[in-house]
């Protein structure tokens, strides 16, 4: 089971993804508005889904605007890479630059490097540093389902943005190429942002991993 929600204006996408007995993690949860929050709960409700951990990617505020909710609604640990801190630490000032409200999750943050045991069975994933868009990016990658979860290091055609603090674009590409690239072809790479992509797609045709 795999669900993609669109969230916040800056249209992050948010994944929940479970496994054959109802467990499931949800990876960025960008739900910013009450209603979108009630989204995803109500389709973890009506799906009958037990949530056991939330992934953060990478700690920009576009897709941590519902962690605290998510957290709190279902109990859950979080997990994120630790040299993300200063960037999670950060979004409420970014949040409050382009105006929109901010509930900042204030909870314990465990380390996503060291979160698989800790995972339900078929959702595993193995945890690749990508730093680049930021220090802490990781890409969720399950190889038996030939699925990524890249957050913003890679797009359809794209790659993530380097102008914000931590940003290195020579040192995202280079991650890319070293971690991504030679993964199967036919690995679907789920972004933080627009549509699903493979790998093999990007190799052809990305313009800058030519």
């Amino acid at each position: 089971m795999l669900k993609v929600f669109y969230f916040n204006p800056l249209r992050e996408c948010t994944y929940v993804i479970g496994n054959p007995v109802g467990e499931c993690v949800i990876i960025d949860p960008g739900a910013l508005t009450q209603r979108e929050q009630q989204r995803l709960a109500d389709f973890v409700a009506q799906e009958r889904l037990f949530p056991r951990a939330i992934l953060l990617t990478h700690g920009h505020f576009d897709h941590i605007f519902g962690l605290k909710d998510a957290a709190l609604r279902w109990g859950v640990p979080v997990y994120m890479h630790h040299k993300d801190q200063s960037v999670f630490e950060g979004s409420a000032g970014f949040a409050k630059l382009l105006g929109l409200p901010y509930e900042g999750y204030e909870g314990p943050i465990g380390d996503i490097m060291a979160c698989r045991d800790d995972l339900p069975e078929g959702l595993k994933f193995e945890i690749i540093e990508t730093p680049g868009h930021t220090q802490g990016c990781v890409c969720l990658y399950l190889p038996g389902q030939d699925l990524m979860f890249c957050g913003d290091t890679i797009f359809r055609g794209a790659v993530g943005r380097t102008d914000h603090p931590g940003g290195d674009h020579d040192q995202m590409i280079e991650s890319i190429k070293r971690s991504i690239l030679p993964l199967p072809p036919q690995t679907r790479l789920l972004p933080g942002h627009g549509p699903e992509t493979t790998i093999g797609e990007e190799i052809a045709a990305n313009p800058f991993l030519q």
